[in-house]
């Protein structure tokens, strides 16, 4: 289908998703510009609620990005984009707290979504993680820590 490798074709997703907020003019975006945080999702089977042992330093180990937009309403909007086993659904979630949804890649490994949820109750720093059905080892992901937006 696509001739770039997994990691280029994740890229151009990050790019594409981070482009129509960028685009739109200051006037178009009202007067309180909503506040953006990122994560990078890490091959890595187990971690506490904070997260507090996920390295972003092997890049090998990345598998994708969380994008976290506080919205003027109140909401907080998740655009995740991941490289990962193809053809499978995971299980998206706010770490400790709820899931959020599930991700379901292409052919390639690829996939997309956005999840939203009331930024009320979340706890100052986010963490999140994502496995498929039955979280076999080897196909768990978990974000870096990031403080709310």
């Amino acid at each position: 289908m696509c001739s770039l490798p997994p990691r280029c074709r994740l890229l151009l997703s990050l790019i594409v998703l981070a482009m129509p907020a960028a685009a739109l003019p200051a006037s178009a975006q009202g007067g309180d510009q909503s506040r953006t945080a990122e994560a990078v999702l890490v091959r890595q089977d187990f971690s506490d609620c904070g997260n507090s042992d996920v390295k972003a330093d092997d890049p090998s180990r990345i598998g994708g990005t969380v994008q976290i937009t506080r919205q003027t309403d109140g909401k907080m909007r998740v655009k995740v984009a991941i490289t990962a086993a193809p053809d499978t659904t995971y299980h998206f979630f706010l770490k400790c707290v709820r899931s959020l949804g599930d991700i379901k890649t292409q052919d390639e490994g690829e996939a997309t979504a956005e999840f939203e949820f009331a930024a009320d109750g979340a706890p100052p720093i986010l963490t999140f993680d994502m496995y498929p059905e039955g979280a076999p080892a080897g196909q768990k992901f978990q974000s870096t820590p990031v403080k709310l937006p």
